[in-house]
């Protein structure tokens, strides 16, 4: 199946542009629950595995997905991985401010798998991603299930309110 791309400014770019400034306005506003470092780093975990991922079944040999309007990087590519920064860090964020603990850990990251998915959907449906080789969509599911459950390890092994209580 041949992709055909829309190779205007348009959607899927606008979309990038107004989730970054609208997503870190939020993170400005919000009350701080991380030191800034903290809060960097779990901003950062989402462009990397983000980045990570899509260099990874992206390309040759899977080649499962493109992203944006060429199938080669490009300059908004760098920004589409950007703009997964603050949905990491809305998922640390409000995990630690709800305070999820149990078997509600296992619910939350069902949910915002969820979310990541419809996200997605949305992304999809507007030429941010063009699935390729018959990728289906509710495969990243896994992934992102994955994903946030890693974040999660690296929250309670990073946190500095968790080292200070543990000693």
């Amino acid at each position: 199946m041949k992709v055909v791309y829309d190779t205007s400014f348009d959607w899927n770019e606008w979309f990038v542009i107004v989730s970054i400034i609208g997503l870190n306005v939020i993170i400005f506003v919000l009350p701080k629950v991380f030191p800034l470092i903290e809060g960097i780093a779990y901003y950062l975990f989402g462009i990397f595995f983000v980045t990570f991922f899509d260099h990874t079944t992206s390309v040759s040999p899977w080649d499962l997905y493109d992203v944006n309007d060429k199938s080669s990087y490009e300059v908004m590519d760098f920004f589409t991985y950007v703009m997964n920064g603050p949905y990491s860090y809305f998922f640390v964020y409000f995990y630690k401010r709800l305070r999820i603990k149990g078997f509600y850990i296992i619910m939350y990251i069902f949910i915002w798998s969820g979310f990541s998915v419809l996200i997605e959907w949305v992304g999809l449906k507007i030429g941010l991603y063009h699935y390729e080789k018959g990728y289906k969509m509710y495969w990243s599911f896994t992934i992102y299930m994955i994903v946030q459950t890693i974040l999660l390890i690296y929250f309670s092994l990073s946190s500095t309110t968790n080292n200070k209580i543990n000693g």
